[in-house]
């Protein structure tokens, strides 16, 4: 019954250093989870209290809810752009992924960057102040920049 017990309780804590955790500012509270990552679902804080799933992440594409249909698709990954919806056209591009940072648009000049990911951090703009920190990622760190960017841009 002990064996059972500790391997189970192992399994538990593998389960649990498989999720992403993004806290909010340089916090590691758990009152301060912002979005919980397992398994390609994203849930809003922390996914222990709320079942309630935002996004599902599958094939390098970000859907509303549980859903994985074409209808529900809010963001494709391609390469190092990110379209809008299920699209590849230039004209639905959203953000350009180019050295751990993400800009606006089919841009990579410096004032066009909302975002800057760097040592399991992500900043506003093209900066890595500390008051321009607005999360903390801690776990298992297997999403690219630009699905991340999908789940805390600006769009």
């Amino acid at each position: 019954m002990k064996h059972l017990f500790l391997i189970g309780c192992l399994f538990l804590t593998t389960l649990v250093h498989a999720q992403l955790k993004l806290y909010r500012g340089d916090s590691s509270f758990d009152s301060d989870i912002a979005y919980t990552i397992d398994n390609g679902a994203v849930y809003h804080g922390d996914n222990r209290f709320s079942s309630k799933i935002y996004y599902t992440i599958s094939n390098d594409k970000v859907y509303l809810g549980r859903s994985t249909t074409s209808f529900d698709c809010l963001y494709t990954v391609k390469g190092d752009k990110v379209y809008r919806g299920d699209s590849s056209f230039s004209s639905d591009i959203l953000y350009t992924i180019a050295n751990g940072k993400v800009y606006r648009g089919n841009s990579t000049f410096s004032n066009a960057c909302i975002l800057t990911i760097e040592n399991n951090r992500i900043y506003s703009g093209d900066s890595t102040f500390s008051n321009d920190l607005l999360f903390t990622l801690t776990g298992q760190n297997q999403l690219s920049v630009a699905l991340l960017a999908c789940i805390v841009g600006p769009y």
